[in-house]
C-alpha cells in the first residue's frame, strides 16, 4: 500500500511547542479497509508518512533526517490504492514519531516499531520496520518530505517497492 498523509498542525498550542508537539497529520485510505486491525496497521504507516503539498524532500538537510519528524501527529487526509480513507475511520489516528522509534495507536490497538529516513535520497526515502502489533516484522519502504508545519509521506504496504512518487493508484498497495 502507497500511503499519502498530509500534516497540519494539531493546536495552535502544538505550534509554539514545536518540535515537542508536531503538527497535525491529514491522511486518505481506502473506505475497505474498516477493520481495527487494518486501520491500525495502515495508520502506523501513513501517520509515520504524513503528505505535505509543497516543497519536498530538499527540505529534509542530510544531517537532520528523523530529527524533522519527532513529534506527535494526528491524520487529517488518507488515500489509499487511489481511494479516499473515510473521515470517521482515521479519527483517533494517533502518531507519534521520537528519534527511530514510533508509536501509533487507533483506539487500544498499538503499533511500534522503528523509522529511518535518507534524506540524501531524491525523494527522501523512508523505511519503516514494525517491532511490536499488526506490522511486526513487517519493512514498509516509503517517500518522505517536510514544509515547515506538513509533513507528506507515500509509502508502499506490501514493503515490495519503494513509490517513486507521492500519489496512489487503484490496483496498488500505496498509501
Amino acid at each position: 500500500m502507497t500511503h499519502v498523509i498530509e500534516i497540519a498542525p494539531k493546536t495552535f498550542l502544538g505550534k509554539l511547542m514545536q518540535p515537542l508537539i508536531r503538527l497535525g497529520l491529514r491522511s486518505q485510505t481506502r473506505a475497505a479497509a474498516t477493520n481495527l486491525k487494518q486501520l491500525l496497521e495502515a495508520a502506523v504507516v501513513v501517520t509515520i508518512i504524513a503528505s505535505g503539498i509543497v516543497a519536498g524532500v530538499s527540505v529534509l538537510a542530510a544531517d537532520e533526517g528523523n530529527a524533522l519528524l519527532d513529534g506527535i501527529w494526528l491524520p487529517v487526509a488518507m488515500e489509499f490504492a487511489g481511494q479516499p480513507f473515510p473521515e470517521e475511520a482515521r479519527r483517533g489516528i494517533v502518531l507519534e514519531i521520537a528519534g527511530e522509534s514510533y508509536t501509533v495507536t487507533v483506539g487500544k490497538e498499538v503499533d511500534k516499531g522503528t523509522v529511518k529516513v535518507d534524506a540524501a535520497a531524491t525523494p527522501a526515502a523512508i523505511d519503516i520496520v514494525g517491532v511490536v502489533g499488526p506490522n511486526k516484522g513487517k519493512t514498509i519502504l516509503g517517500i518522505v518530505e517536510v514544509e515547515k508545519d506538513t509533513l507528506r509521506v507515500c509509502y508502499d504496504f506490501s514493503g515490495k517497492d519503494r513509490p517513486t512518487e507521492f500519489k496512489t493508484a487503484e490496483g496498488t498497495q500505496h498509501f
